[in-house]
């Protein structure tokens, strides 16, 4: 039986305020959260010392790869049905409005105006009202940090403009073909080192990217400074481009619990998230003292974006083969995140789809909008891609847009092909522009 569009629209209402099964704490979570549990959860293993011997494997052209302001240059697919890719647009992004930040006061400091009480292990928790007046993509104007899980990456590359607003510059950057980063951090467990496998579909450990920079917080007073070096370096800030080679096929029976104790959580997680959210004491989930939520049963905090998320929590709701994209911030709570639960069979779809209306159970014949604060075009979700795709985010404060792309490596679009597949050190404006007009397949 198909999924009616009631259900869908009512899963939208779970994704705001459960998306994974396990640290979901205050209303707050993310997939991966079995991967958590307190401030020092996880194991070593970002694959420091052992990437650059292996990784370059098949990976393709020889020429020389400087990675970040040099570029990265192309690499070789996996092979897979090309497919006519697709796009989710976010319009009217950025409002005024505040968010609660934890702060290093002592109880009854005045200071502590949102929250003088308890954090999620009985320490003690001083929250305050931080409040923007930008309206230019805020919160996501902030600093935002990667998160990746049940991936297997080939590139990675961001881009931001630099002095000239019409120059962007890849600024942060990882190549298999290398095997370590440049300007880019990956943080698992306690380990943390520009080196990086790649390869995340073997335990389903949660992993952070940043800047190899240095985050300084001060004393901690206006500024919560968590005793965690992994993450304790910037994200990045204002407008920002994430573009990646990866795969999402895997046998989901390999994967491992991040302890190694059994079989581990197989859904794949992308997600853009709040810097300061990871730097809570709890990397995200410490629930009952961070900046997820005001409310503390949606994401209408600091921000999150579940930029690429496979439900598998044995529920209604889960499917394997089918991926959300979900907003969320102080700004609507949350925008988009429709999923393609149990109803729907990835088979009734032709070969060449990306991008899905869950409600209507058809294919979009072009890219779907979905508007900050007004209407969406049906509920948009994406089928799960078999072989290599690039994966794109693109956070743009001048037209207040997110845009999230699908792009097979055999069929990039015209508007991408000054980035795909090259990856140079540079983009202009007008490339940028291009990229948030698609509104693919088109």
């Amino acid at each position: 039986m198909k999924r009616s569009s009631s259900i869908v629209q009512a899963a939208l209402v779970f994704l705001a305020c459960a998306c994974g099964d396990g640290g979901d704490v205050g209303g707050q979570g993310g997939q991966g959260g079995q991967a958590s549990g307190g401030p020092s959860t996880g194991t070593a293993g970002a694959g420091a010392g052992s990437s650059a011997s292996t990784a370059g494997a098949g990976a393709g052209p020889s020429a020389s790869t400087t990675g970040a302001g040099g570029g990265l240059g192309p690499h070789v697919p996996e092979t897979s049905t090309p497919t006519r890719g697709g796009t989710m647009t976010f319009t009217n992004i950025g409002a005024t409005g505040w968010w609660p930040r934890r702060i290093d006061r002592e109880p009854g400091d005045p200071a502590c105006d949102y929250k003088d009480g308890d954090d999620t292990w009985g320490g003690h928790c001083c929250m305050t009202e931080h409040h923007t007046t930008s309206d230019e993509l805020a919160p996501f104007d902030e600093e935002m940090t990667l998160i990746m899980k049940a991936i297997r990456v080939k590139q990675l590359a961001v881009y931001q403009p630099g002095s000239d607003p019409a120059a962007w510059q890849m600024v942060s950057s990882w190549d298999a073909k290398v095997g370590a980063g440049s300007n880019l951090l990956v943080t698992e467990g306690q380990n943390t080192s520009a080196d990086f496998t790649g390869d995340l579909t073997k335990k389903d450990c949660v992993t952070y990217f940043t800047q190899d920079k240095p985050f300084a917080c001060g004393d901690g007073k206006d500024y919560y400074c968590p005793d965690d070096p992994g993450i304790m370096h910037l994200g990045w800030a204002g407008s920002k481009l994430v573009v990646f080679l990866a795969s999402m096929t895997f046998d989901d029976a390999g994967v491992e619990k991040c302890d190694g104790d059994g079989q581990g959580h197989p859904g794949p997680w992308v997600a853009f998230v709040a810097s300061e959210l990871i730097r809570d004491g709890g990397r995200k989930w410490n629930g009952l003292c961070n900046c997820y939520s005001k409310t503390g049963t949606v994401g209408d905090g600091c921000g999150e974006i579940n930029v690429f998320e496979v439900v598998m929590d044995n529920n209604e709701y889960s499917n394997r083969e089918f991926m959300s994209t979900g907003v969320r911030s102080y700004q609507e709570g949350h925008i988009g995140g429709s999923v393609c639960g149990t109803g729907c069979d990835r088979d009734e779809f032709a070969e060449d789809v990306e991008v899905v209306d869950a409600c209507a159970q058809k294919a979009y014949d072009k890219g779907p909008v979905i508007e900050a604060g007004g209407p969406s075009d049906g509920c948009p979700t994406w089928r799960r891609p078999s072989g290599d795709r690039y994966f794109m985010i693109l956070l743009d404060e001048a037209q207040r847009t997110i845009q999230v792309a699908v792009i097979h490596p055999e069929r990039i679009p015209s508007a991408a092909a000054e980035m795909l597949p090259d990856l140079p050190g540079g983009l202009s404006r007008g490339s940028i522009d291009a990229m948030l007009s698609m509104r693919l397949p088109e």
